[in-house]
């Protein structure tokens, strides 16, 4: 009995330390996805060419983009799956090709 009360503690501890080692892990991985997604928008001021904004996306590696078109442009989102895509970059791009705007939302 006294060695199966040892065991259910070890058990309970264990657990424990695994669940602070996945908390810290994926804290990690929050806030990486999150700079990945603010700085990189950072980059994307007014005039800077659609084809350097792909160039540039084509590099994430926790975050990911879509791309669509409007009737000024074309839109792309920079978001990731790790943060619950809370940190979002908009990007517009204008007829021209080149960032309209930039911001994250």
């Amino acid at each position: 009995m006294v060695i199966w009360a040892s065991l259910q503690k070890r058990a309970k501890i264990g657990l424990f330390l695994l669940s602070i080692l996945g908390l810290l892990l994926f804290a990690f991985y929050w806030n990486e996805a999150r700079k990945e997604v603010v700085f990189l928008c950072a980059n994307f001021s007014q005039g800077v060419s659609k084809t350097s904004v792909l160039r540039q996306l084509k590099t994430v590696n926790l975050s990911s983009f879509t791309m669509q078109q409007t009737t000024s442009g074309d839109l792309i989102v920079l978001s990731s799956v790790f943060n619950f895509e809370i940190y979002q970059c908009v990007i517009e791009i204008d007829s021209n090709e080149q960032v309209h705007r930039a911001q994250i939302k």
